[in-house]
């Protein structure tokens, strides 16, 4: 039984379609949990002699038959729900019912499109008021209010699902433009092709002349194509199409302005490129790796050199950090120490020279309370230095702090 032409002619609201699919699925939830309490209830009375996988697989074929069944209900006169708000399906071509064979096929892609999510927002993509998802322009249904909700719109355009529906001869072909609910909406007429300007060079008695006063006041404008200094001077292009007064139609001369050539501009010297710098000035060394390039200058004199473990020298100017990392201090250089075994503090000792009147060219040591210490060696001796406490190293000694040492050599 087909509906009114009026009554199918409204789309399902979105909340409506939405409020029917939550009564099925409740209904079918009610009896596949009816199903699977009765076999669970038959396997459990039997002590075993119904299995309970046996239950479980009758429990799901029940679920596969109310499946069927659903899409039957809703080929014909509608589901539980569809019903319960006055809902039905129908064919987009005409208002016939869907049919069973149709709506299973829309269930069955509705299925599809759910599992990767973006099926179930289908609806929303559709921008007519009808909101049909995918499944429904593969089966070619539209969700149709026969309950009078909503307004009556044009029918749909029908989909290639829809086969041997075809259009009207005498209907007016639908648009994707809305317009007045219940009218198909049409484009306006078509503008006139504007008209085609001539040539101006093939009619120039059309054009408008300058008088000779306002052309000596405004120089024609084009493409530079002098530059003191650059180009060889000499004289600019005439403008093309520029119109020269009394050149035409009589034949008495005008005004003629004098050309002066520019003067020749003596082009100026190429400015003589810099010597590059020394390879060191460029790329000055950091690492600790090359500290025997690094030096730590502040205008001073060289209090002592450093011989390091893998072979390196430094000098010192002054007061100076040594560590992983250490952290800058005011007064104070800083000096990172290569630690591929993280045995050294971030910043582990300093060195700083002797207190002014110290006649002996000494240095002192400061452990920055560090993790692993610092051992001064003098020969066979080995001293710790107390952490945050000076300690005087003369030249020749070594100090030792984690895997890494360095001997002082003082300088004359």
């Amino acid at each position: 039984m087909s509906a009114a032409p009026d009554l199918a002619r409204r789309p399902a609201l979105l909340g409506r379609r939405i409020g029917a699919y939550l009564i099925d699925g409740a209904v079918a939830l009610i009896v596949l949990l009816v199903a699977a309490a009765v076999l669970g209830g038959i396997s459990l009375g039997t002590e075993g002699g119904f299995p309970l996988i046996a239950a479980s697989i009758g429990a799901y074929a029940v679920a596969i038959g109310w499946f069927f069944v659903y899409s039957l209900m809703q080929g014909g006169g509608g589901s539980i729900g569809m019903r319960a708000l006055g809902l039905r399906l129908v064919r987009d071509s005409d208002d016939a019912p869907l049919g069973f064979s149709r709506a299973l096929l829309r269930n069955v892609i509705w299925g599809l499109g759910s599992a990767i999510i973006v099926g179930m927002f289908s609806p929303l993509f559709d921008p007519t008021p009808w909101r049909r998802g995918w499944h429904d322009q593969v089966s070619g249904a539209v969700m149709a209010d026969i309950a009078g909700h909503g307004a009556v719109v044009a029918a749909p355009a029908t989909t290639a699902s829809g086969a041997g529906a075809t259009t009207d001869a005498g209907a007016t072909p639908r648009t994707g433009i809305p317009g007045p609910l219940g009218k198909p909406a049409s484009y306006p007429a078509p503008y006139p092709a504007p008209a085609i300007a001539a040539d101006p060079a093939a009619e120039p008695d059309e054009r408008t002349v300058i008088s000779p006063a306002t052309a000596a006041a405004a120089p024609p404008a084009g493409v530079i194509s002098f530059v003191p200094g650059v180009t060889s001077p000499g004289r600019p292009a005439a403008v093309p199409g520029a119109a020269v007064p009394g050149a035409a139609g009589s034949g008495a001369a005008g005004p003629v302005v004098p050309t002066v050539s520019a003067p020749a501009a003596t082009p100026p010297a190429a400015p003589v490129p810099p010597a590059p710098a020394p390879a060191s000035a460029r790329h000055p060394s950091v690492l600790p790796d090359l500290v025997d390039q690094t030096r730590l200058s502040t205008g001073e004199k060289v209090l002592a050199r450093l011989a390091w473990d893998d072979g390196a020298t430094q000098a010192v100017y002054g007061r100076t950090l040594f560590g992983r990392n250490p952290v800058p201090e005011t007064g104070a250089m800083v000096c990172p120490i290569r630690d591929e075994t993280l045995s050294l503090s971030k910043t582990h000792f300093e060195l700083l020279p002797a207190p002014d009147g110290d006649v002996d060219p000494a240095l002192w040591v400061i452990d920055r309370h560090s993790t692993n210490g610092v051992v001064v060696r003098r020969g066979a001796e080995r001293r710790p230095a107390v952490p945050g406490e000076p300690t005087r190293v003369r030249m020749g000694d070594v100090l030792e702090f984690g895997d890494r040492q360095v001997r002082i050599e003082v300088a004359p």
